[in-house]
């Protein structure tokens, strides 16, 4: 990995192209690492995948929903008294 003061800093283009020949490039100011370029390692089209949706039934009888679900709570609950 070759390092590079900022002040010798060219274009991106020559930089990335730097980066690639090297295997990586480290960045310095006054002569402290501030910033590291590394070529990418992973396939360039490869799209992200896709988020997995949950499957339900996985868990039969793990919950129930109770009979007075839909019930509407009384006006104790609401008034802070319950």
């Amino acid at each position: 990995m070759k390092t590079i003061e900022m002040t010798e800093l060219t274009s991106l283009k020559d930089l990335v192209a730097l980066a690639r020949e090297e295997a990586g490039l480290v960045i310095t100011e006054g002569h402290k690492p501030v910033a590291k370029i590394v070529p990418f390692s992973g396939p360039p089209t490869e799209a992200p995948a896709a988020p997995r949706r949950p499957r339900l039934g996985l868990h039969p009888g793990a919950w129930v929903v109770s009979d007075d679900f839909d019930k509407p709570l009384p006006d104790d609950f609401w008034l802070g008294k319950e």
